[in-house]
């Protein structure tokens, strides 16, 4: 039955259905409270029946008659054995509006509750999906639309949650008085729906208008957030070039698109604010002179269909409101599912082998990468020994990083195996195998929090962590550096480390690694920032790490590799020859050639 249901609302109520997605059964008892307090609210009104049969006492069988499908209210009244009075009556009137006071508060307690239960939901799925997505996918990726999406779009797409919700229950109230309505006087009721139905018409272009203005802001939105993104990251640059006020010109032409943008959705959404109600009433004054001229309709009743329609006009008028603004957020809703879905469907894809940790080798066979139209490794033969430490050289675009990113399995082979301890990658859970892995660049990643949070990566701060907090900081060189800090461990780094050196920052990136309890450590890179005197500090570093873990390391200075145990040489995305730094100072011209520039023997 489940499966029927979602079937039914993917296909003909493809919004409703996203929003049950997430929400599931709660969605409907909502609902039921929304259908409970129309109920209730139409009962109270309808209590007015009796009260009208009074002032017509003098003829009680003709009010019957005039009351027309509503006169069973009138005869619950003697079915029940209840005299009526005007105390029975108002007692009756405010027993049903009570009630209705129960459901309007179940109704908005459910509400909140299933928006804070969706936001959640929806902000929970997307960084679940980023966490999964492939860095194959990830890199030709628009940064700026991953970091809107994730923030304001999220925020967005709640607050077309909310509207939608609102029009929800205005259309199951609407359908309610309109139903009550219809029961007093049904040639009024259905000459009223006409016109409202020739109202919305007309207001159908203000709403393809809308949704239109709805996708425009949501591409000015990315396009801010990447600006920003760039703004952050190239500040330094931009500063010392006098290019900042020309970058933030740009950055502020699209705040005034957007802006401007806005202000139409605004502009649309006053406007039929605006012209609603009068033109409902027009509605409503037209069909009584009808209802009473042309047809003899009783003014009693009409009266009474009035009162429902007032109410329902109301709701009408919300309704429309609110499906504007849903319009006007539905944008950002569609391109959250899409960004989603794109999550989904380049997510990676490994098997389900728990890694455990190396005990062999790792094994490249045959093994070949490109990108469509690029070649970037070919015919890649290489044997990494447990705890071993293995250096990649060569000029740049030669395949040394793209060779690291399918070892750690950042990347996977176009052809050609890399096994791990005999086992093909593509069979290995990533997760616990990249759990194994520790990762260093050029640039060192570092928070802005404290020193323990940087290097233990915000764990528990109990007895046993800061044990091993002090071990990583001391195999990393760095653990008198650290406590001479005023706050010691809890010292605060700043924005991107801005407040302790680079090669600081690369001793607290090192610790952070050898924290995890990892058995590979890859180094990318990791010296060529820094001057000659801390460069020469983290070779040391790295020399007293050789033999416990499996270390591979990508540089250009080779003075920093000098005492590996293997340098493979690349060219052209081949290996061209591997083996000691002597060996390839004598058997490799290119590799003696980069060794005398860098006065090097």
């Amino acid at each position: 039955m489940l499966k029927n249901i979602k079937k039914i609302l993917s296909q003909y109520f493809s919004n409703f259905y996203y929003f049950f997605r997430y929400l599931r059964f709660r969605i409907f008892f909502f609902l039921v409270m929304s259908v409970m307090k129309g109920i209730l609210d139409g009962l109270g009104l309808a209590m007015f029946l009796p009260l009208l049969k009074m002032i017509s006492s003098e003829n009680a069988d003709a009010a019957d008659h005039n009351l027309g499908n509503l006169s069973f209210i009138i005869n619950a009244f003697d079915a029940v054995g209840l005299e009526m009075t005007l105390f029975s009556i108002l007692g009756t009137m405010l027993f049903f509006f009570i009630l209705k006071g129960v459901f309007n508060f179940l109704e908005g307690y459910l509400q909140i509750n299933n928006q804070q239960f969706f936001i959640r939901r929806i902000r929970v799925s997307g960084i679940t999906a980023l966490s999964g997505y492939s860095y194959s996918s990830f890199v030709t990726a628009n940064a700026g639309r991953i970091q809107n999406t994730l923030t304001g779009e999220s925020a967005r797409v709640a607050l077309a949650y909310r509207s939608y919700m609102t029009v929800i229950t205005n259309t199951v109230t609407i359908f309610i008085y309109s139903l009550l309505a219809f029961l007093a006087n049904p040639e009024f009721a259905l000459l009223v729906g006409v016109g409202a139905f020739l109202t919305n018409i007309l207001f159908s272009t203000l709403y393809r208008k809308t949704k239109s203005l709805s996708e425009e802001v949501v591409n000015h939105s990315h396009s801010i957030q990447g600006l920003v993104i760039q703004q952050v990251a190239f500040f330094k640059y931009l500063k010392a070039t006098g290019l900042s006020q020309k970058y933030a010109g740009r950055l502020i032409k699209k705040v005034y698109d957007m802006e401007d943008t806005q202000k139409k959705v605004g502009t649309i959404g006053a406007l039929m604010t605006g012209v609603k109600e009068p033109i409902l009433m027009a509605v409503v004054i037209s069909v009584i002179i009808i209802q009473v001229s042309l047809f003899k309709g009783s003014l009693e009743l009409i009266l009474l269909s009035i009162l429902f329609f007032y109410r329902a006009l109301n709701n009408v008028l919300l309704l429309q409101t609110a499906w504007n603004l849903f319009l006007s957020y539905s944008a950002s809703m569609v391109n959250f599912k899409k960004f989603e879905q794109e999550l989904l469907t380049n997510s990676d894809r490994f098997g389900d082998k728990k890694f455990t940790g190396l005990s062999s080798e790792i094994e490249l066979r045959n093994l070949n990468f490109s990108y469509p139209g690029t070649d970037l490794l070919t015919d890649i033969n290489l044997k990494i020994k447990k705890n071993v430490t293995i250096a990649f050289v060569g000029e740049s675009g030669s395949g040394k990083t793209t060779l690291l990113n399918l070892v750690c399995g950042l990347l996977r082979p176009s052809s050609g195996e890399l096994l791990v301890d005999k086992v093909p990658i593509s069979d290995l859970d990533i997760h616990s195998y990249s759990q194994k892995i520790g990762y260093i660049t050029q640039e060192p990643v570092i928070f802005d929090d404290t020193v323990f949070n940087n290097v233990t990566f915000w764990d528990e701060k109990n007895e046993k962590n800061l044990q091993n907090f002090n071990m990583a900081l001391k195999k990393a060189n760095i653990f008198d550096f650290v406590y001479d800090l005023r706050e010691k461990e809890d010292s605060r780094l700043g924005n991107n480390g801005i407040n302790v050196s680079g090669g600081q920052k690369q001793r607290i990136s090192i610790a952070r690694e050898l924290y995890k309890d990892i058995d590979i450590l890859i180094m990318d890179e990791a010296t060529s920032a820094l001057d000659s005197e801390t460069e020469k500090n983290i070779q040391l570093n790295i020399d007293s790490l050789k033999g416990h873990y499996t270390i591979l390391i990508v540089a250009h200075r080779l003075s920093t590799i000098r005492n590996v145990d293997r340098i493979v040489f690349l060219k052209g995305g081949m290996i061209r020859k591997s083996g000691t730094y002597r060996e390839l100072i004598s058997e490799v011209p290119e590799f003696k050639r980069m060794a005398e520039l860098q006065e090097l023997g």
